[in-house]
């Protein structure tokens, strides 16, 4: 215990002994930290805050029914939009900052999430306080740009197409109506009966259902190309629409969905649509489209490499299609079930009243047809023009007034600590490279002699002036 309190008084001695060496080595090391904080040029950064909205399709929602969306990180796969080539190379035009190597913006910019949310924080660093405001609001505002633009790409994708069918069925409608007034003309055909209109009602109403499903497929056919021929751009990884289809579970998902459809249209001639039975299909229905949802979704994941961001979007909007364009497949196939009976039922009537029944039938899902893209063209026409961005801006960057960089009180705390450290640490070392006499038992060590006697230091005792007298004796 006593060798232990030895040792610690002897440590105290010598920090006691090289102090001024401490002192200085901590005076230099702060006067050192404070001179190049200050004459470092100041840093400052600009900070934005912006919310992720995350919804669907806006066309998915108007032109078939939602799948509902995929399990995908959007969030994060928004921070490396902001961070992608594409959004800095237009952040920079518009800078004039083209000079700038894209490694060093992304070292001075930084993007975080906050847990728990979907809102992102984009940071900026620049010696020129409005150079960091301007950057990060003018990323804000290209990102917003970009998104907004992906948006509205698809509602006028969507309304352009069916402009183009509206037209088509316009032209139909006019010559199936000419050819029934001329039949009737003709043949002086008479009204049918009761039955048969009711008949023809029937079928004219499936036969709208089919069109339906047919222009949809149709949209899901041309914008799959669409999502191919860009992702293709990507230089990924295709999907295989043929390995889906292919698969057992798939298939079986399939099956399944054509036989609840071909329920569903049957109950729907029975019952109205609050019916129990009726939302017994439609949930039984759409837990079978999101099992084969998550089955194809298994599928492509384990047949697909890694992706950026951009291509991680449209594989999301891909899968959603190809699921989609399974499910109106199994639709499709439910409705010509049940049209080829009430077409059977309808070719037993005498043969000039079946003409007319044919002939009115036409001119009938052709109007229901008309009328139902009259529909879809004003709401996608107005749902265009009201398109707006996913991604909504809480706070933009103000002005920075203080610089974030040199921190000139922490870097002089953090050297002096160090100054301290590194004094006693030299302290220490002299110490143990001095091998002068100090000690009486330093002497015995090294003459191998015992000590009979020592001279105090009088200076200690009488004084630092008598001390000096009797030494000069």
């Amino acid at each position: 215990m006593e060798m232990e309190e030895m040792d610690l008084l002897e440590y105290w001695q010598i920090i006691v002994r090289r102090r001024w060496l401490i002192l200085a080595v901590f005076a230099i090391a702060v006067v050192a930290a404070a001179v190049i904080s200050l004459t470092m040029e100041p840093v400052y950064e600009a900070t934005t805050t912006i919310m992720v909205q995350e919804q669907g399709s806006s066309a998915e929602a108007l032109l078939f029914t939602s799948m509902g969306g995929l399990p995908r990180n959007a969030v994060q796969n928004y921070v490396e939009i902001l961070k992608s080539r594409r959004i800095l190379d237009q952040v920079k035009a518009r800078m004039g900052m083209e000079e700038v190597t894209q490694k060093e913006i992304m070292d001075r910019l930084t993007i975080q999430t906050v847990q728990g949310t979907d809102i992102l924080r984009v940071s900026f660093q620049s010696t020129d306080p409005l150079e960091a405001q301007m950057f990060v609001n003018t990323l804000t505002d290209e990102f917003i740009n970009w998104n907004r633009d992906t948006r509205r790409e698809e509602m006028r994708s969507a309304r352009e197409f069916i402009e183009n069918q509206l037209a088509t069925v316009s032209a139909d409608l006019i010559e199936a109506e000419e050819l029934l007034r001329t039949y009737r003309e003709t043949e002086r055909a008479l009204a049918p009966t009761t039955e048969t209109v009711a008949k023809l009602e029937q079928i004219a109403a499936l036969e709208a259902q089919l069109a339906e499903v047919q222009i949809t497929r149709s949209e899901i056919l041309e914008r799959s190309s669409q999502v191919r021929s860009q992702l293709e751009k990507q230089d990924e990884t295709l999907l295989s629409t043929t390995t889906i289809a292919n698969n057992p579970l798939v298939m079986e998902y399939q099956t399944r969905l054509a036989d609840l459809e071909i329920r569903l249209s049957g109950a729907k001639e029975r019952y109205t649509s609050n019916h129990p039975e009726i939302l017994a299909l439609n949930a039984e229905i759409e837990d079978v489209r999101r099992k084969l949802s998550q089955q194809v979704d298994r599928i492509i994941s384990t047949e697909t490499r890694s992706r950026n961001p951009i291509y991680e979007e449209l594989y999301g909007s891909l899968v959603s299609l190809e699921v989609e364009l399974m499910a109106l497949n199994s639709r499709e196939q439910a409705l010509r079930v049940v049209l080829d009976v009430a077409e059977a039922e309808l070719s037993k009537l005498p043969a000039k009243e079946l003409e007319l029944a044919r002939l009115m039938r036409d001119a009938k899902v052709l109007e229901e047809i008309y009328i139902m893209l009259m529909q879809r063209n004003e709401e996608t026409r107005i749902a265009e023009a009201m398109q707006t961005a996913s991604v909504q801006v809480i706070d933009y960057a103000l002005l920075p007034e203080v610089p974030v960089k040199p921190r000139v009180k922490l870097n002089i705390a953090i050297a002096g600590v160090l100054g301290i450290f590194v004094g006693v640490g030299l302290a220490f070392l002299m110490a143990f490279i001095d091998n002068t006499v100090k000690t009486k038992e330093d002497v015995e060590k090294i003459l191998e002699l015992p000590v009979l006697g020592q001279i105090p230091d009088l200076t200690r005792v009488v004084g630092n002036d008598v001390g000096k007298r009797l030494r000069r004796r």
